[in-house]
């Protein structure tokens, strides 16, 4: 009960003022965005309300109330703010989701709020980046007990899953047959043996 006040209370101002700010206008101009969509108009406004969504995550730093933290390395405000992966992925869409809905919108009034909202959302995810995230370890982007390493492992396995099961028809590359994971190029031949004449 205590995490959801705290939560609560992080949409308010907070030390932090810049950056409130920053969000409450990425806020305020991505819900124009998403009024100006009109009637039939699906994918846009999923993506405004996607944008909306993730500017609330990372204003009540949700993901460090979502994680098991490691205690003794980060708290949850930091974890949220500095390390996790999954915040800067939800900065990104803050900044292309914006010019996705302006390039393929049927309302031409509100093309301009949506370039102004992702210009925004670019100018954020690149300042909150250079400041806050650019040093982070490969080993700390998930902020847990476990290892990076071990993530990265499952996406190779996920992905040599998918291409034994979709076959030919997923064309990105080819499953090399003693590693678990993608090659984007045919691997050179090994033991092979050429007679001359």
């Amino acid at each position: 009960m205590d995490e959801l006040r705290e939560i609560i209370s992080a949409l308010w101002l907070t030390d932090e003022l810049h950056w409130d700010v920053a969000l409450y206008i990425i806020f305020a101009f991505n819900l124009i965005l998403l009024l100006m969509q009109p009637d039939g108009s699906p994918l846009p406004v999923g993506l405004c309300i996607i944008v909306l969504v993730a500017a609330v995550i990372d204003k009540t730093k949700a993901f460090g109330y979502m994680l098991e933290v490691n205690p003794y390395r980060f708290t949850r405000e930091q974890c949220h703010e500095q390390v996790f992966i999954g915040t800067y992925l939800i900065r990104v869409i803050m900044f292309a989701a914006p010019l996705s809905v302006a390039g393929m919108t049927k309302n031409p009034n509100s093309r301009w709020v949506g370039v102004v909202a992702g210009v925004l959302g670019g100018a954020y995810m690149f300042v909150r980046w250079y400041m806050e995230q650019r040093n982070v370890p490969i080993s700390d982007l998930f902020c847990a007990y476990f290892f990076s390493g071990f993530a990265f492992q499952q996406v190779g396995l996920a992905l040599a899953a998918a291409r034994l099961a979709l076959g030919d028809r997923w064309l990105l590359g080819r499953i090399h047959r003693h590693a678990p994971l993608l090659i984007a190029r045919d691997l050179s031949a090994d033991r092979v043996e050429v007679k001359l004449p």
